[in-house]
């Protein structure tokens, strides 16, 4: 007599051996994340290619379980669904493709094509020739479309009114810090929103940094975006207690905007910096001892913020776009305003693919000629900003001006706050032995050591710089807008002579006898 558990057991086999052969001849592809390692199922849900993550039992898995009830109805607790969707993730642990799973955009610096997600299990291949819609999985680019955002129909042309709508409304302030204008940060800005569909040419990603007043519009510059992008507005608060989530937040975030980042947050320097330079994050899997997951975002982070004092670290300000606002003299309605982005969403998504085809042109163009050595920071920054401006006809100086006055603003921007420029104005008028300090010979250690004994008096400033940073600061551009430096090396050692920029003393030393040296 046959035992009834191994009947059982076999048409339990038979139903998933029916299920996985009826998926594959629909045209079904399974995937395991790569990296990550999460299991995820491509499917034709009623006309619509869906992506289905397969969560192990009991953690989630429910748009799997609605659409495998809707096809075969069978219910999430019924006993044959237990085995099939066990049978099945072990199926695609063994025999699944290994991709990397997008949102938003792709570029593949390889064929220099680029693609953008349509949100509705396509999207849009653009090679420099053509712009068509294609399903995802195509030439193995998969988008797995769980970051927020709309599909809509693009109307793909120049409609002049992308720049209008999203960039030339901007209030950008008259002057920055470092003497940034306004056309300066509108390309800034340009090279930017630009780069958020060529992630891949970017390891590190550039922060945009936007600083203004109340009522400035800092927050609707990227709220805009989104909602002319995406079709949803999607804005974060930084928390405190939130670290260990930032890497996901980030990883289903493509265009991540933080508002209202005004308070000192501990953990965001290190984690801006982490992002910026290594680009993923290794975490252990929930409920396990041994196992890891590796987290890779490709997110562009946009802050919006009256004083982002999380950022002014010198590693993260590095790495800043950074904007300045100023309170607007007149209001419109946001959400009317808003509604407009929504009503000719075709139009703007369809101008801004049509620049992105305009851009790849310009890559391919570029494809074996000598690749220009940067001398900015951000130098993939600085390298996509080159093409964008032969885009949009700006002159080479054009993009040296403004690439000059990013790193100016970035150092201004981490020096705001620093209490060194009026420790050493206290250290200029400062009069050792009745000699003034103006003008007097001193060794970086010397001066290292006079500034914090000042910074000291009355605990009216907190020291935390060393004899190497303080060197670093004396090349900034705020450094240089208030003080004349004059560097000189006697007996192997470095000497610095220092000066009021508006002292009469400089008239007396003309700049073919001051002996500059490169350091080191």
């Amino acid at each position: 007599m046959v035992d009834e558990r191994f009947n059982q057991r076999g048409r339990k086999i038979n139903a998933f051996n029916y299920v996985i052969q009826a998926e594959l001849t629909k045209g079904s592809q399974f995937l395991v994340a790569d990296p990550g390692g999460q299991l995820y199922a491509v499917v034709d849900d009623e006309g619509t290619t869906r992506v289905l993550q397969l969560s192990r039992a009991g953690r989630g898995g429910e748009r799997w379980f609605s659409y495998f009830h809707s096809t075969y109805g069978i219910g999430e607790r019924e006993e044959y669904n237990s085995f099939i969707y066990d049978a099945l993730r072990s199926h695609v642990i063994k025999h699944g493709t290994r991709v990397e799973l997008r949102r938003f955009s792709a570029y593949n610096q390889f064929t220099q094509t680029g693609y953008i997600s349509a949100y509705n299990g396509r999207m849009y291949k653009i090679d420099g020739e053509d712009i068509s819609d294609i399903a995802i999985g195509e030439d193995g680019v998969f988008f797995i479309d769980d970051d927020p955002g709309v599909h809509c129909m693009p109307d793909i042309g120049d409609h002049g009114i992308f720049l209008d709508r999203l960039i030339n409304t901007i209030n950008f302030v008259e002057t920055g810090l470092s003497g940034i204008t306004p056309e300066q940060q509108k390309k800034a800005f340009m090279i930017w929103l630009f780069a958020l569909a060529f992630p891949d040419l970017m390891p590190t990603k550039p922060i945009l940094l936007v600083e203004g007043a109340f009522g400035s519009g800092k927050t609707s510059v990227v709220t805009f975006l989104q909602l002319a992008l995406a079709g949803v507005e999607n804005s974060m608060i930084l928390q405190r207690n939130k670290e260990d989530d930032f890497g996901v937040v980030l990883l289903r975030s493509p265009i991540a905007l933080f508002d209202n980042t005004d308070s000192y947050i501990e953990w965001v320097p290190d984690a801006i910096a982490a992002y910026t330079t290594i680009g993923k994050w290794t975490k252990r899997k929930l409920f396990t001892d041994d196992e890891n997951m590796i987290i890779k975002p490709h997110a562009f982070i946009a802050v919006a913020s009256r004083n982002p004092s999380s950022f002014r670290r010198e590693d993260v300000a590095d790495r800043c776009v950074i904007l300045r606002l100023e309170r607007r003299k007149t209001f419109g309605s946001v959400s009317q305003i808003k509604a407009r982005i929504l009503a000719d969403r075709p139009q703007l998504l369809g101008e801004y693919l049509y620049y992105v085809g305009k851009i790849i042109v310009e890559l391919r163009a570029m494809r074996g000629q000598p690749q220009i050595e940067e001398r900015y920071r951000m130098a993939d920054f600085a390298s996509f900003g080159r093409v964008v401006g032969r885009v949009f006809g700006w002159a080479d100086e054009d993009l040296a001006s403004v690439m000059e006055a990013l790193q100016g603003e970035r150092d201004a921007f981490a020096n705001e706050e620093d209490p060194m420029i009026d420790i050493m104005r206290k250290w200029i008028a400062y009069k050792p032995q009745g000699r003034s300090s103006e003008g007097r010979a001193v060794s970086a250690f010397q001066l290292h050591a006079e500034l914090e004994a000042l910074a000291s008096i009355g605990h009216s400033h907190i020291w935390k710089d060393t004899p190497r940073t303080l060197v670093q600061k004396l090349r900034s551009t705020q450094i240089e807008r208030e003080f004349r430096i004059e560097r000189s090396v006697v007996g192997g050692q470095q000497m610095f002579k220092i000066w009021r920029a508006s002292s009469a003393q400089l008239a007396l030393v003309e700049d073919d006898e001051i002996p500059l040296i490169e350091e080191a």
